[in-house]
């Protein structure tokens, strides 16, 4: 994995893999990354800057169900992260991660 564990292209390498999600409380769940989908401002801006924007799907376990908001996600290959979920419906959960990357940070 590259230096940003939450790049696009590493995280598109957990679509299948389940990771943990938990709250302040101690509820905890498995969520399975479902897929990983780039938005229209992916890519380089105007100013030459490198624009991580992507969306995270998830598909929850069903053992507890999460409303919106800040939640820590935990794997192996990920560290331990605190990302915004949005509630889909159902057991589905969406997370959008946009972040500018410095040159030398890609790859």
């Amino acid at each position: 994995m590259s230096k940003n564990p939450m790049s696009m292209d590493n995280v598109q390498k957990l679509v299948g893999e389940q990771v943990k999600v938990f709250d302040h409380m101690g509820h905890e769940a498995e969520f399975t990354v479902s897929k990983v989908t780039p938005q229209p401002r992916h890519g380089f801006d105007d100013l030459g800057r490198f624009i991580e924007h992507f969306i995270i799907t998830f598909q929850g376990d069903g053992s507890t169900h999460f409303p919106d908001g800040h939640y820590h996600f935990k794997h192996p290959k990920l560290g331990e992260v605190e990302l915004h979920v949005i509630h889909k419906h159902d057991h589905d959960y969406e997370v959008l991660v946009e972040t500018e990357l410095v040159i030398g940070q890609i790859g």
